[in-house]
């Protein structure tokens, strides 16, 4: 299962201007928006947005395709199981807390840490935690940072 994010923010595509804010001011990072769903569509909760991230910060650049879906049993189950096995405590009750999930999905080439800075970005709009496609662990805006960092320095 690719990288998740549960989110508190209901519509991904009007958050893009808080991403792009948040990019800039607390990632070092060049973030582009190379597409998106239209921001009137039925359900705001489903939707796409296809990026380009670049890091000034930590070694890293990548195309990346955020899918956001409502966040289901199955979401809120492997939150729980990532929360044990990581020892995340309280992870999975902020998780539970989220209505959508945005799933992040690497298109082409993504070099050093950009997906895990990518990651640290969304949780940082959508105010839940981060479970990383191993299923090891919850973490949020830090434990990003500190596992990007820690790469970087390897």
């Amino acid at each position: 299962m690719p990288t998740r994010v549960f989110s508190q923010e209901p519509d991904l595509v009007a958050a893009l201007p808080r991403l792009l804010q948040h990019a800039r001011r607390f990632f070092a990072a060049d973030l582009n928006v190379l597409g998106s769903s239209p921001p009137d569509r039925a359900s705001p909760q489903e939707g796409y947005v296809g990026l380009r991230w670049e890091s000034a910060r930590y070694p890293g650049q990548g195309t990346f395709r955020v899918t956001s879906r409502a966040a289901n049993d199955d979401d809120r189950f492997a939150a729980e199981a990532a929360e044990a096995r990581g020892r995340a405590g309280g992870m999975s009750e902020l998780a539970a807390r989220c209505a959508c999930v945005w799933t992040i999905t690497t298109e082409g080439e993504a070099t050093g840490t950009a997906e895990l800075q990518l990651s640290a970005l969304l949780a940082s709009v959508a105010l839940g935690p981060v479970l990383p496609e191993d299923g090891s662990t919850l973490y949020g805006v830090r434990g990003a940072m500190e596992r990007a960092e820690k790469a970087a320095q390897s």
